[in-house]
């Protein structure tokens, strides 16, 4: 397309043909350097996983236990929902069912909860804005709660998966590629209730 490059750190002017060794070099330490990033990380994450600690931030109706962050404590406002939610679906109400009594009772969403927790957090920047729409829940929010193994009382690691350093989808990772690791947090669901709604 006739177009000239021009890159002044590297010192290349595609016109003057100079320097195109020395770009394909530096386009080859820059491809290495984030896959070797990704693959120390990835090392580290394996290990931590694999020893049975948590890989995230706890899900709603759990959160992190102020005198060890790798433990998860129950969140007492929102643990009540996630059982409610359960009962609900055993009692054969569909997601979006849920999510509308749910709405009608005017329980505060994920989202809205967090916020009004954080009102009073001593560092300004930490406190979250609540959304305009504070008890609009939504289907899939409850199925990602009916989903989530670690109410029971346990660590569901490596879950997903990315195949590469430069892809951000993750993808479902087979269950005997999981590590499970049961009683390591108070279970909120019972494992008959969980597998039933399951």
């Amino acid at each position: 397309n006739n177009v000239r490059f021009i890159a002044v750190n590297d010192g290349v002017d595609s016109e003057r043909g100079d320097g195109d060794g020395f770009a394909a070099i530096r386009n080859l330490f820059n491809e290495w350097y984030p896959r070797d990033t990704s693959k120390k990380v990835r090392v580290v994450f394996r290990q931590k996983g694999t020893s049975g600690k948590h890989l995230g931030k706890p899900p709603y109706g759990y959160r992190t236990d102020p005198a060890d962050k790798d433990h998860w404590i129950i969140d007492e406002d929102a643990a009540p929902v996630v059982k409610r939610i359960f009962d609900l679906a055993i009692d054969g109400k569909g997601p979006e069912q849920i999510a509308r009594i749910l709405e009608k009772d005017k329980v505060l969403t994920t989202k809205a909860l967090y916020a009004k927790q954080s009102e009073n957090h001593p560092d300004p920047k930490k406190r979250k804005k609540m959304p305009e729409r504070p008890y609009h829940w939504i289907g899939q929010s409850v199925v990602g709660i009916l989903e989530r193994m670690e109410y029971t009382g346990c660590t569901c690691n490596f879950k997903t998966y990315s195949k590469s350093h430069k892809l951000k989808k993750r993808l479902h990772n087979a269950p005997e590629n999981q590590r499970i690791f049961l009683n390591t947090q108070p279970a909120i669901i019972e494992e008959q209730v969980f597998a039933r709604v399951q």
